[in-house]
């Protein structure tokens, strides 16, 4: 078993005697940097943390990411991580630092056809000072971590084994194993449910589409979460050219990070009442796909004309939405990797955040800044109305034009709430990475799991002081 001692080192710290050779070498102690140093009969590891005080949880998450990362081809591997030298005083930002290793140490192998191996490097605090606060914020980052990878393995994935009802199996298994209770709403049960929308873009494929719906603990939720499930997005009949459909495993990111947030609920916050609803389809040219000029009657009797096929999320998150409105939640969250235009607006680093209430848009602004999955708020445009309108139907899926295409889905999609509060979090940027980086391995990514994992943990009373004092 091999084992590496990870320290912290900031760029304002006091100069060790061996700091002239690391500064020869180029390290300075600038976040995103680290050094692997031989001292007597320890392996030290080194992470930059960058000027203390500008620390906080994202850096310090940053950090550990980095340094477990530079790792990543070590076998059975244990990081004895020096919390005290890593400043972690808060029991957030010592779960910071656990998630930070479990992120970077993350590595994803096909060993076949359909399996797999994953994983991330073994990682043990070193004591010193708040034990309790230390033991618990290590156990509530070693949670998270390990939701967010698990989302990563949905994620990474081929869709060819990652069919929507084998996602709907596999969720199931690992949900009711934590005590939720869960149901698979499958083909013919969708249709005769009037899910047009899902039923509709599955039709092309001879994969089925299924509907997930999870539920933890009683009475009217507090929260309801969509998460959408394309398992492979070929664009159906309106195909993508071949470039843009080399990552479209990944356009079920957010009903894996549904998936991820809703696995940690008996660890963090037991006995919430909580709602999942995740449609999961395979858009694929078929014999039976639908076609452009198609119209579908929705959940919620809405008919939508569907013009192309390749704007298929708003499309089934109309039926998943308007099921989970149902459920009669005080509020209503989907995530979606759902338009090119917000990852060409905000990069691969921000969600965009669309609401209908402004004090749900606050909560979710604070919880990506807590969580490090960072949002950004656009607006929802009632203007657009003509680009969701249709002339056959009482919608369309397509708007006609290339601008404000973010606002003109979730301007569709706020349609079928029924007037609840509502927050849409479209994750195209940051849900998948082509290429590994300093920080994390190639494929998904998790983004999504911390943030909703944020929003689950907070009560209502938590939420409103919050927001009364930021």
């Amino acid at each position: 078993m091999n084992r590496v001692v990870v320290r912290g080192v900031a760029e304002d710290d006091a100069r060790p005697g061996a700091w002239d050779a690391r500064a020869a070498a180029g390290f300075t102690g600038a976040l995103g940097q680290s050094r692997v140093e031989q001292h007597g009969d320890e392996v030290v590891a080194l992470a930059g943390l960058g000027r203390r005080s500008q620390r906080g949880t994202t850096a310090l998450r940053r950090a550990a990411a980095t340094v477990a990362r530079s790792f990543h081809a070590v076998e059975d591997l244990v990081m004895d991580v020096d919390l005290a030298s890593f400043g972690a005083s808060s029991t957030a930002e010592v779960a910071a630092v656990a998630e930070g290793i479990a992120w970077g140490g993350y590595r994803f192998r096909m060993t076949g056809a359909e399996s797999y191996t994953s994983g991330t490097h073994a990682a043990i605090p070193r004591a010193h000072g708040a034990a309790d606060l230390e033991r618990e914020g290590w156990a509530r980052g070693e949670a998270l971590g390990a939701a967010v990878n698990l989302a990563r393995d949905l994620v990474n994935l081929p869709p060819s084994v990652l069919t929507p009802c084998a996602f709907a199996e596999r969720a199931a298994g690992l949900l009711r194993s934590r005590g939720l209770r869960v149901r698979i709403v499958r083909s013919d049960e969708l249709r005769d449910g009037g899910y047009g929308g899902i039923v509709a873009i599955g039709q092309g494929s001879t994969n089925p589409p299924a509907l997930l719906e999870v539920e933890a603990g009683e009475g009217p939720p507090e929260l309801a979460l969509v998460g959408k499930g394309v398992t492979f997005d070929s664009g159906g009949l309106s195909l993508k050219p071949a470039p843009a459909q080399m990552a479209m495993k990944s356009d079920m990111a957010g009903a894996a990070a549904v998936v991820g947030a809703l696995s940690l609920l008996p660890t963090l916050a037991r006995g919430r009442s909580v709602v999942g609803v995740i449609p999961l389809v395979e858009n694929l040219p078929g014999p039976g796909s639908v076609r452009p000029g198609d119209v579908v009657r929705l959940r919620d009797g809405a008919t939508l004309e569907i013009l192309d096929t390749d704007f298929e999320g708003r499309v089934i998150l109309a039926d998943a939405l308007s099921r989970a409105a149902e459920f009669g939640p005080e509020t209503i969250i989907d995530i979606a990797s759902l338009t090119y235009a917000a990852q060409h607006a905000l990069g691969d680093d921000f969600g965009a955040l669309v609401a209908n209430d402004d004090a749900l848009a606050a909560r979710v602004e604070q919880a990506g800044a807590r969580s490090g999955d960072r949002v950004w708020r656009m607006p929802l445009q009632p203007e657009l109305e003509a680009q969701i309108r249709s002339d056959v139907a009482d919608y369309k899926n397509f708007p006609g034009v290339a601008s404000a295409r973010v606002s003109s889905a979730a301007l569709l999609l706020s349609r079928f709430v029924g007037g609840i509060p509502w927050a849409h979090v479209d994750m195209a940027g940051p849900a998948f990475r082509p290429t590994a980086d300093a920080g994390g391995a190639a494929g998904g990514t998790g983004y999504g799991v911390r943030l909703l994992a944020e929003l689950i943990a907070q009560s209502r009373t938590t939420a409103v002081a919050t927001n009364s004092t930021r």
